[in-house]
């Protein structure tokens, strides 16, 4: 099966979840035997039930999603009038009625309901132009209300029936208002505002001060309390765990318009950062993520009717992310740490590990005291890094970005051992020949993994560690773990995707099995088959030189942009005396930028001035765009330097203003002169891309580095990036020249 058809299959799944028309739950679990409960609905009251297209939608149809959903079966709703229901449900021709239903004794003698899930009040909705302003300018008037509602019921109570219009549907009574054939309507408050969304020429008065605050429930048949109960356990549990509230905040924020598509189908996605490069909690198949910590999300995702969208970040950059709200959860083999938990929340542990060492077959190191003195490597932020530091004195660490440039270093003999969690150990030994495992950290504490997110967001805490606590309880956790323990060291697909997904994989990863007499040209092939061709590893590269172009021309323009300003502004305080303020501010601008790194540039810009956002691609834009602009504004301004003062002269003795001088006569000038740096500070430009990685983007050489850690080639995927980077500075050298040459020729 290839990559295309597994996205297929997990996307077909997820939708299914969200949709709830054949919902389900984890995937190793069936859905209680295939159970489907028929919740009908009269799809005409906004915001709680209505259809946008064939879908229903609506605070109760979301609701009944979620609740089944929790309770592990499916859910069909079917379209009845609001009053047919009340009889449907009591003589069983469907298990639950969702549609707006007040809690009143009346109704009580006939059905059961559910523990509430709504408080609303009645209110009037008018036409803009009425003269109604009390409850008593009522009287008199033709008033239309939907048949069995609590609002047909307050009007019957306070009004003359021959003045009271009863209607089937509230599409009905809408049409009464519209068309002139009633004066008012009574009706719930919320979905007075939902009316009046979709009908600017109505309005709605709450003057109905005698109206008492009412509550909605779902509703039963007598005979089936063991539903109703099984049904309420599960509807408060998604009211403890945040699912009911986001529901709620969801057709708040979206101003009760019954055109607003299923909450499901809109917000249910939890975006998931992780760096995948530590197998066997989390790596790459292909293009599709895979390990335990992202199967474990996946499984929570289905638990709790979510799409779950994975990206890529370094290790050490997630916890930010975090914090910052640029992703929902972080999972990535986080250990439970104190330092940690002053940043960020933490879940229930999922995982127990602790620190081992990975060293070549031939190590002679025999206790974590014949370490002194020599060097070792870890992941940077890692466990494994913190317990060198706190634990292994005298020992030189070198701290890399992931643990596949650290397991290199042991390869290559830059460092002779490497601290890692136990697990990762055993997945990296068993992908690469001649290393072998030492326990001897004596003193290594048992560590637990958790997955991380923003504190105080309770909400999102509360319906992902609930799902978690639920899968673990029920051994969902324990298969994924024995699935992956299982297949330590092989190229995998996902434990959802199956063993029959796996493409050409065999059982042992990446690491091709020797051959005898294989000359170089078929060693390179075969090496340049698994680094790029197997599983389609090239996309990295695509993906990765579009977004370094795309960096690359838009971070050139904003540059040309603001050098030209600077270097104007710059070049008139030089010749004229004037934009004294201007001409400090720029030259502060140009200090600044001139005389800190691109890379402290670019993170201080993600992390801090644009911590809220988290398009990677455009904030990379702007860093090196306000980076390029400094060098930029030195080009133009030595260019407008380079011509003769005689000219400025000149356009003031004609009459011309200092701006009409400068871009009409001066900087055209200029421009031949700075050409031939532009297009040097344009390949720069290119070149300084290639950090744009530290922030989780997916620029060149990035997918370089993502090709290598899944494959431990560092020679041709590195090569290749390179080769990228030189056609391309080829081409643009090629085109400036062509430029100037057309320039030198005109002039």
């Amino acid at each position: 099966m290839d990559n295309k058809k597994l996205i297929a299959i997990v996307a077909v799944v997820s939708v299914m979840c969200l949709l709830g028309t054949t919902l389900c739950i984890s995937p190793d679990v069936e859905a209680d035997d295939g159970r489907t409960l028929i919740v009908e609905t009269s799809p005409d009251f906004a915001p709680f039930d209505y259809q946008v297209g064939q879908e229903y939608a609506g605070i109760d149809m979301d609701i009944v999603r979620a609740v089944c959903n929790d309770m592990g079966c499916n859910v069909q709703f079917k379209t009845n009038t609001f009053d047919s229901i009340l009889l449907s449900v009591p003589s069983g021709k469907c298990d639950i009625g969702a549609s707006g239903f007040s809690i009143n004794p009346d109704t009580e003698k006939v059905v059961d309901f559910s523990i509430p899930y709504a408080e609303i009040n009645q209110v009037v909705v008018a036409p803009k132009d009425t003269t109604i302003q009390t409850k008593e300018d009522l009287n008199g008037m033709t008033i239309s209300v939907q048949t069995g509602t609590t609002g047909a019921d307050y009007a019957a109570a306070n009004f003359s029936n021959d003045n009271i219009k009863f209607q089937k549907t509230y599409s009905d009574v809408l049409l009464d208002l519209n068309t002139g054939k009633a004066d008012a309507e009574i009706v719930d408050s919320t979905v007075a505002l939902a009316q009046c969304a979709a009908n600017p020429n109505l309005q709605v008065l709450d003057i109905l001060d005698d109206s008492p605050v009412e509550q909605y429930g779902f509703i039963f048949s007598k005979d089936n309390t063991a539903l109703r109960d099984e049904f309420n356990d599960s509807l408060q549990h998604i009211m403890d765990n945040g699912l009911y509230d986001m529901i709620m905040e969801y057709y708040e924020e979206n101003g009760y318009s019954p055109e607003t598509p299923s909450f499901f189908t809109t917000q249910g996605t939890l975006v998931v950062e992780t760096s995948p490069d530590f197998p066997p909690y989390d790596n790459m198949h292909g293009q599709e993520y895979v390990g335990i910590d992202m199967d474990i999300m996946r499984a929570i995702g289905y638990e709790i009717g979510y799409n779950i969208e994975f990206r890529q970040n370094t290790f050490d950059s997630i916890i930010l992310s975090v914090q910052q709200g640029k992703c929902d959860v972080g999972a990535s083999g986080f250990t439970i740490e104190d330092d940690r938990k002053e940043k960020v929340d933490f879940s229930t542990p999922y995982a127990e590990i602790h620190q081992v060492l990975v060293v070549k077959e031939d190590c002679t190191i025999q206790s974590k005291e014949d370490l002194k003195g020599k060097t070792v490597t870890s992941q940077l932020g890692s466990s494994g890094a913190g317990y060198v530091t706190d634990n292994l004195p005298g020992t030189n660490l070198i701290q890399q970005k992931d643990y596949n440039i650290a397991l290199l270093d042991v390869i290559s003999g830059k460092a002779v051992a490497e601290v890692v969690d136990n697990t990762v150990a055993e997945a990296q030994v068993a992908a690469n020949d001649g290393l072998k495992i030492l326990d001897i950290l004596d003193d290594a504490d048992v560590e637990y993994y958790g997955l991380i997110f923003q504190k105080g967001n309770s909400a999102t805490y509360a319906l992902v560690n609930d799902a978690l606590e639920k899968l673990i309880a029920n051994g969902t956790v324990d298969k994924i773990i024995e699935y992956y323990s299982s297949h330590i060291g092989e190229d995998i697909a996902s434990f959802y995707s199956g063993d029959a997904a796996r493409e050409d994989s065999g059982d042992t990863g990446d690491t091709d099995e020797e051959t005898e007499d294989v000359g170089w040209w078929q060693e390179l092939k075969d090496r340049f088959h698994t680094d790029f061709l197997k599983n389609d590893r090239y996309l990295y590269i695509f993906e990765g030189l579009k977004n370094t172009l795309i960096i690359t021309v838009v971070a050139l323009v904003i540059g040309l942009i603001i050098g030209s300003v600077v270097a104007m502004v710059r070049s008139t305080h030089d010749m004229t005396g004037k934009l004294r303020i201007l001409n400090a501010i720029c030259h502060v601008y140009i200090t600044v930028i001139r005389g800190t790194p691109v890379m402290v540039q670019l993170l201080l810009i993600y992390y801090v001035v644009f911590a809220s956002s988290d398009n990677g691609v455009l904030i990379a834009s702007v860093a090196f765009g306000l980076n390029s602009g400094a060098y930029v504004a030195e080009v133009v301004r030595s260019g407008i330097t380079a011509v003769p003062k005689g000219q400025m002269e000149a356009c003031r003795s004609l009459g011309m203003s200092n701006r009409m001088a400068m871009t009409n006569v001066i900087l055209p000038q200029a421009i031949r002169n700075i050409l031939p740096a532009i297009g040097n500070e344009s390949i720069s430009l290119l070149k300084e891309t290639s950090v744009a990685g530290y922030i989780g983007i997916m620029d060149l050489t990035r997918g370089a580095d993502i090709i290598r850690g899944q494959t431990y080639d560092a020679l041709l995927p590195i090569l290749v990036a390179a080769a990228i980077y030189l056609a391309i500075v080829l081409v643009l050298t090629y085109l400036i020249r062509r430029l100037e040459r057309r320039l030198n020729n005109a002039y």
